[in-house]
């Protein structure tokens, strides 16, 4: 039987930008970190993830940007990812 490791990333959706907000609940300083989730899902693709799944938390909601101050649609996404763990290879000296 295979063993899973988990991972997820929180997603803000406002207007057309797509942002991860956090990974496997380490938030990000979106005002430094502003990675979309395809790049952060390209980079854990390539360490063996797979995306199993991502799903809005609430129902998409209309809210003002304060940026431009026009209504946006806005949304929260979890994306759920597995990979198979690695079995601990034991120690030998000889």
């Amino acid at each position: 039987m295979i063993a899973w490791q988990y991972a997820y990333l929180f997603v803000v959706v406002r207007g057309g930008d797509h942002l991860v907000a956090s990974i496997d609940g380490v938030v990000l300083d979106l005002t430094r970190d502003q990675r979309t989730p395809w790049d952060v899902l390209n980079q854990l693709g390539a360490e063996g993830w797979e995306l199993v799944t991502a799903v809005p938390t609430a129902p998409m909601t209309i809210v003002r940007d304060p940026s431009t101050t026009q209504e946006v649609p806005e949304s929260f996404w979890v994306f759920y990812l597995k990979k198979p763990r690695l079995p601990a290879i034991p120690y030998s000296a000889t």
